[in-house]
């Protein structure tokens, strides 16, 4: 003989009660849950955004680290191929700056070449766009940095914009890897 299963139980329970209670306390209960069921959706949203956004930026420092000489053409493939891995989330709001900047005798990191996807690149000379750490500084080498910032609008966003003070999520993630194959990278 087949058990009924648990959920049937406390449905059929729930539905032949007549004091009440059950249906006041679903009543409370369920804005409640739906509440923390929508703030778990937006929660996880956040987190997957998050992650895949720093994996364009560590994963265009590596690839542009990897070769000592690159082209325009192939730079632009490059940035346009990691875009992807935000997918399926879009990519309209999605901006990388990708620099390999040199580092003065002062210490200073200036933009050697830039390139960038969703945004415009940086001119020669510029300072880098994010401080490079004094520990990774070493005069006549150069440093790749690149910043990737995205915006991301959930369908709850709106919902807890008055808990969290805006309803868009805003990253801005940036990754520094020194060249692989010698000090410098070209680029042209």
């Amino acid at each position: 003989m087949k058990s009924p299963r648990p959920s049937t139980i406390l449905f059929k329970r729930f539905r032949t009660g007549r004091e009440g209670a059950a249906g006041i306390e679903f009543a409370l209960l369920l804005p409640l849950m739906l509440l923390l069921l929508a703030g778990l959706v937006d929660l996880g949203q956040g987190l997957t955004v998050r992650r895949k956004v720093a994996q364009v930026s560590t994963t265009t420092s590596e690839i542009i680290a990897m070769q000592s000489t690159w082209t325009k053409a192939s730079v632009s493939t490059i940035l346009t191929g990691v875009s992807s891995i935000l997918q399926p989330y879009e990519v309209d709001d999605l901006t990388i700056l990708l620099c390999v900047v040199d580092i003065a005798n002062n210490g200073k990191a200036t933009v050697n070449w830039s390139a960038a996807y969703g945004t415009e690149p940086l001119s020669t000379g510029e300072e880098s766009p994010v401080d490079v750490p004094k520990k990774l500084k070493e005069k006549g080498v150069q440093m790749v940095v690149t910043r990737v910032r995205y915006k991301l609008d959930t369908i709850f966003s709106g919902l807890f914009e008055s808990f969290t003070g805006g309803g868009t999520y805003n990253y801005d993630q940036h990754f520094f890897i020194r060249p692989r194959n010698g000090d410098t990278i070209t680029y042209g």
